[in-house]
């Protein structure tokens, strides 16, 4: 290309020009072209084009100031901008050279009429990269342009990269705010009949197999600059049928004026109620839409116009905000639909996928633990089987689970696993099963009685005391005996993973032969308790509470946990540190300020808990024993809340001194009934085993904080010979490609690590670029919602009560644990909680959580404390306001915003 064919391109050619050069809607438009789409002629000013006014811009003294006001980090620089604009419209123009070459290529593509047709005139970023950053909406616009007045539209157009917004925007994400640049395309304006918006995935579920288009009569800026509700259609992309459509109000359309620019005006009132589009015209669309995404290879937005009948593609630009799907994950448009459910978020509640190690790690024991106890020996295969741990995230395919198990059945109990989770199995749940029986799911029922002890579970009376015993006797024996070997194989540099699965092999066998028989019939007694009762207690509240009290206050290990916290609260003077700060509090627990006493029981408890933390479940995140700061936080806010009236170990207590009362009264009623007979058995073993319902974790998270000791030890000598440059990229590789390194690391390169890393953290890479985790999503992308439940109030929130009260007070929105102070009796919001939440539990005044059902440890916890908890409010964590005054009516499941307008 000569000087000249730098500077202006035509959006004919047939070449792709640098991106840097013709911006991102110049690429684009000339991708287009290429494409053999119907893309309205035009040219391309390029970067270079504006060279010479650039440099007039950057000798002036308003830019020298501005660039002064930089240096001073003075992020203020709309007034200096403003400034800049006003100078640029007064002093540069357009060369009589450059004038001219407009002219003559205009000429070349509009022989007959250039000089009599109307041109839109369209910023193009060249900071644009096509998939990252958009600076669609900050640059400036001009449309319905005579010839005429190109070269002061091209002058308004080009110092919109000097706005504040611009300036602004580039700060945010990482430009040269001091940068001036700009492409500008002038391309024949199309003067529509109707026109839109086009999106190759559904933009508000994520779904790979679906078209959404919005559309109006007229420009499209009614549509894009929000003036009206536009007609919305919804289009499956395999079939070409149209699933949904919705007309909008379409009250105003923008239309070009006869002298110069658009206007808006009033739509009349019979075109408002008519389709923007023809079923012919989406189709048309769609078929448009689905050839450029297969040749950009990623899913796509376009702006489109119809003029006499005729579609104009007028832009199209990738999507960056969507839910890549991982390949593993991904089925091909053709074939059956998957239904995936992530255990990390919908269970555990987290913000974040797990690290690659963690979910690798936890995918090892549900494979052994599947082999050995069900005799399953691939469950750790999504699509085949039912389950997988990929990208940091724990999935269950439930597509293949309800080809073995009725769905009504796991409807039954899904409510206590994740209410989201129980809604999308009874709306969709029939849809998703797979026709063809999941094998690899198959059970050896004759192999599972041999394997487990049955006998146990089915003379639970018989057995209760022996087999509680076998399994205190035999999980204490096996914690001794794993630090020991732990300590031994540490010394004889055994394999990491050799040591992992001996461990895990070892847990599974004693939960095999010790946990199950209690678990099993604790959840038996327990679901069956909970079914006697459901239908009584509604309306009830007498019974509702009676009901309550018997089933709660259990010495779960969670529980005995924030008791065993509450106590260290109790060694201390509140009167001392009501006037000091959680770091002053800090500091006096590391000068040992504390009473000895304090100290004594604190080793006891860290002996007992110290393995555990927040997140705990992945092997990444740091363990009570690492950071003490997590734990002396909690006793902070338990000593600024310690009352004797208000005392948890007392309630405790008087809860479990009063069941055989509250019992022989339920009783009384079951009578009545006729169930009498049901409660007393589900009542023994729920009494008996339902204490037992957190202990495989308890075990799982101890194997787990053994294990990071272990690999943290041994990973310091890649520290040492500079093969990594933070401990925690470890955590970025999956267990056997660790431990292969560390048996070899004379063998490897850091560049070999960290190509390794790439390759085993790639998955969770993707996932990490979600703007949002789901809790169930499909196998084309998917996602699954709370439908919306309604409330005559507009500040009112619906979701599910899984602990009954009622309180008010202030609300903390918390993502992770100790993301902010918590002062004792605040409300407590969040996506979900795990066990390391338990101490700060025992300080709320209630509960709400995003994710969770009956059983999930934040609901479980709040009915031990007596906190009302409402669980399954859709991005609550979002809606309500930190510091906002809100009220908890666990009994209705309602959440009220109380200082907003109803």
């Amino acid at each position: 290309m000569n000087e000249k064919e730098t500077k202006i391109i035509s959006l004919n050619s047939n070449t792709l020009a640098d991106i840097s050069q013709v911006g991102g809607k110049g690429y684009s438009l000339l991708k287009l072209n290429s494409l053999n789409l119907n893309v309205p002629s035009g040219i391309i000013l390029t970067v270079d084009f504006f060279e010479d006014w650039i440099k007039k811009i950057k000798n002036s003294s308003l830019y020298n100031e501005f660039i002064f006001q930089l240096s001073k980090n003075n992020n203020d620089c709309q007034e200096i901008l403003n400034n800049i604009k006003d100078w640029c419209l007064n002093n540069l123009t357009l060369s009589s050279t450059d004038k001219q070459n407009i002219e003559n290529y205009l000429k070349k593509l509009f022989p007959d009429d250039f000089n009599k047709i109307l041109y839109a005139v369209r910023s193009s970023s060249p900071e644009e990269d096509l998939s990252g950053a958009s600076f669609a909406g900050n640059y400036e616009t001009y449309l319905g342009t005579r010839f005429e007045l190109l070269e002061e539209f091209i002058l308004k157009s080009f110092i919109s990269c000097i706005d504040y917004r611009v300036f602004k925007y580039k700060l945010e994400k990482g430009f040269d705010a001091s940068d001036i640049k700009i492409a500008i395309v002038i391309m024949k304006q199309i003067n529509c009949d109707v026109s839109g918006v086009g999106f190759s995935i559904n933009p508000l579920n994520n779904d790979y197999d679906e078209v959404v288009i919005t559309s109006n009569f007229g420009l499209g800026e009614s549509v894009v600059g929000g003036i009206i509700t536009p007609d919305e259609y919804i289009i499956n992309k395999i079939s070409k049928t149209i699933i949904s459509e919705k007309l909008g109000s379409k009250d105003k359309i923008v239309k070009l004026n006869k002298n110069n620019g658009t206007s808006v005006l009033k739509q009349n009132c019979d075109k408002q109620k008519e389709s923007s589009l023809s079923k012919e015209q989406i189709i048309e669309i769609v078929e448009k839409i689905i050839d450029i995404e297969n040749n950009y290879d990623t899913p796509i937005d376009i702006e489109f116009g119809i003029e006499n009948s005729i579609l104009y593609i007028l832009q199209a630009r990738p999507i960056t905000t969507y839910n890549k799907i991982p390949e593993e994950f991904l089925t091909k448009p053709n074939e059956k639909r998957q239904l995936y459910f992530d255990v990390t978020v919908g269970v555990q509640g987290f913000e974040e996928p797990m690290t690659t190690l963690g979910a690798d790690v936890i995918k090892l024991i549900i494979h052994t633990a599947a082999e050995l106890i069900p005799g399953i020996e691939n469950i750790d295969n999504l699509k085949e089987c039912v389950f997988d741990g990929i990208g940091g995230k724990l999935l269950v395919n439930f597509s293949n689970v309800m080809t073995k198990v009725k769905v009504e059945t796991i409807i039954n109990y899904a409510s206590n696993i994740n209410s989201l989770l129980k809604e999308t199995l009874t709306n969709y749940g029939k849809e998703y099963k797979n026709e063809k029986v999941c094998e690899a799911l198959s059970i050896n029922i004759f192999g599972l009685i041999l394997r487990i002890p049955i006998k146990r579970i089915i003379f639970p009376k018989f057995f209760a005391k022996s087999s509680k015993e076998n399994l205190e006797f035999h999980m204490n024996q096996f914690i001794t005996l794993t630090k020991k070997n732990v300590q031994k194989d540490l010394e004889r540099k055994v394999p990491i993973s050799i040591t992992f699965e001996y461990l895990i092999n070892d847990l599974i066998v004693h939960f095999r032969n010790y946990l199950i028989p209690v678990l099993a019939n604790g959840m038996i007694g327990y679901f069956k308790l909970n079914n006697l009762f459901k239908e009584y207690i509604k309306d009830n509240s007498e019974l509702r509470e009676d009901f309550n009290n018997l089933i709660k206050c259990f010495p779960f290990v969670t529980v005995l946990m924030g008791l065993d916290l509450y106590k260290l609260s109790t060694y201390l003077d509140k009167e001392k540190y009501m006037n000091k700060s959680q770091d002053e509090f800090y500091q006096d627990f590391l000068d040992k300020k504390f009473p000895e006493k304090f100290y004594i029981e604190y080793e006891t408890f860290m002996k007992k808990y110290g393995f555990r933390g927040e997140r705990e479940l992945d092997i990444f995140n740091k363990r009570y024993h690492e950071d003490p700061r997590t734990i002396l936080d909690q006793i902070y806010s338990s000593v600024l809340k310690y009352d004797e009236n208000n005392n948890p170990q007392l309630d405790f207590d008087k809860t479990n001194e009063k069941r055989p009362e509250i019992y022989k009264k339920l009783r009384k009623f079951a009578k009545e009934k006729g169930f009498s007979t049901k409660l007393e058995k589900a009542y023994f073993l729920t009494v008996n085993f339902f204490q037992y319902r957190e202990s495989h974790k308890y075990y799982i998270v101890f194997i787990i904080g053994i294990m990071r000791e272990l690999i943290l030890k041994r990973a310091e000598i890649l520290l040492k010979k500079e093969l990594i440059d933070d401990i925690n990229d470890i955590f970025k590789l999956r267990m056997k490609t660790l431990s292969n390194i560390l048996q070899n690391v004379d063998a490897y390169t850091k560049e070999d690590i960290y190509a390794k890393i790439q390759e085993d953290n790639k998955y969770r890479e993707i996932i990490t670029t979600w703007k949002r985790q789901p809790v169930i999503f499909d196998s084309r992308g998917r996602i699954f919602s709370h439908e919306r439940k309604g409330s005559s109030k507009k500040n009112q929130l619906i979701g599910d009560s899984v602990s009954y009260g009622k309180v008010r007070g202030k609300a903390k929105v918390l993502k992770s644990l100790n993301e902010k102070k918590f002062i004792p009796g605040e409300i407590l919001v969040t996506k979900a909680t795990d066990p390391g939440w338990t101490p700060l539990i025992i300080n709320c005044g209630g509960i709400i959580l995003e994710v969770g059902g009956m059983l999930q440890h934040g609901a479980l916890v709040s009915r031990e404390f007596n906190k009302p908890c409402v669980v399954g409010i859709d991005n609550v964590t979002e809606i309500i306001k930190d510091g906002e005054e809100i009220e908890v009516d666990a009994i209705n499941g309602i959440v009220t915003l109380l200082e907003r307008e109803e």
